[in-house]
């Protein structure tokens, strides 16, 4: 009996090391890093990719916290399909990782989502609109009511985070996650 328990014990530690470790980060996913991954680096991990494509940044309201040339059609994108992404896109400059993509096919739990990137996040809607300033985050408030699409921001020290959400209709519950983008604060304006 000592010893089946002691088997499940080390098999529970060794899930528990492979989650941890394919989890993402803030400035990360699967392995590749924002500003330090290269297109080789990529290709290595996931191999060629199913799209590629020169066109600007798709950052939706992060860009007042951008410099201008996010909107020149400069990067280089490369699409990529898995079983838990419904589209993962990775671009970049000057051969750098400098943003991820995700749009998921299953739901994410929203308030779960700072499991997954290890960041704060605030809600972005109602009385709390992005701040005019790179990096800091909107006014706290809590949320009574849900619409049926929102939208959170998250900050680290080397990443913008933009999380689309879908409530389902709208109501008391946050919903799911559809979208993420973790962008590199090198593209930050100064």
């Amino acid at each position: 009996m000592n010893r089946l328990l002691t088997i499940l014990f080390c098999l529970l530690l060794l899930s528990a090391k492979t989650i941890a470790q394919s989890a993402a980060s803030p400035d990360g996913f699967q392995g590749l890093v924002l500003s330090e991954t290269t297109l080789d680096d990529l290709k290595k991990a996931l191999g060629n990719p199913d799209t590629d494509k020169t066109d600007n940044l798709d950052v939706s309201k992060i860009s007042k916290w951008l410099d201008p040339k996010h909107k020149e059609k400069i990067f280089r994108k490369l699409g990529y399909k898995n079983r838990d992404f419904s589209k993962i896109e990775l671009s970049f400059l000057d051969d750098k990782l400098v943003m991820i993509d995700l749009t998921f096919k299953k739901g994410y739990a929203a308030e779960k989502i700072s499991n997954i990137f290890a960041a704060r996040f605030a809600l972005l809607g109602g009385p709390a609109s992005l701040p005019d300033e790179p990096g800091q985050y909107p006014i706290a408030f809590i949320a009574t009511h849900f619409p049926p699409y929102y939208s959170l921001v998250g900050i680290s020290e080397k990443t913008f985070l933009y999380v689309n959400c879908i409530s389902g209709g709208g109501g008391s519950s946050p919903g799911i996650v559809e979208r993420t983008r973790q962008i590199s604060r090198t593209l930050q304006k100064k």
